[in-house]
């Protein structure tokens, strides 16, 4: 990959991920935009965008599974996926985030994340922090995949 294509050097990932959240995208939106930017420079925008957008307030708004955990799925499999139809290596990849996450947050459904944040999250202050730290733990295991080859 070419200087002008890795732009996470500069910024870390999270930072690069909070930076689209405070620019007005979603959770999901910014982790996918943020990730291909600094990973898939052949993957778009516009792209990143279109692939992250209905997974916005938990599944289309419906409050469901929380856009950073389905968000980070989408990253890992725009910028590891091979076009290998049930891509065993991505499930995987994706089980570990999401149970790395999970941990973490102490949960994965929006509507439920946002009850525990409460008053906290006001401006969506925890909504970003949270997004920010799937940044983090995407870039760790991005980063370990791409060692190995």
């Amino acid at each position: 990959m070419s200087q002008e294509n890795q732009p996470a050097k500069q910024l870390d990932l999270a930072q690069q991920v909070e930076k689209q959240f405070r620019d007005g995208y979603c959770c999901s939106e910014a982790l996918v935009i943020a990730a291909t930017e600094s990973y898939a420079a052949d993957v778009s925008k516009d792209v990143a965008h279109a692939a992250a957008s209905g997974l916005c307030g938990g599944m289309g708004g419906k409050q469901s599974t929380c856009g950073v955990f389905t968000g980070g799925a989408v990253a890992l499999s725009l910028i590891l996926g091979k076009g290998i139809k049930k891509d065993k290596r991505i499930k995987e990849l994706s089980a570990l985030y999401h149970q790395q996450l999970q941990q973490h947050a102490g949960g994965q459904i929006c509507q439920q994340l946002l009850d525990r944040m409460g008053i906290m999250n006001w401006n969506g202050s925890r909504c970003r922090l949270l997004t920010k730290d799937g940044g983090e733990l995407l870039q760790s295991i991005i980063d370990t995949e791409l060692k190995k080859s």
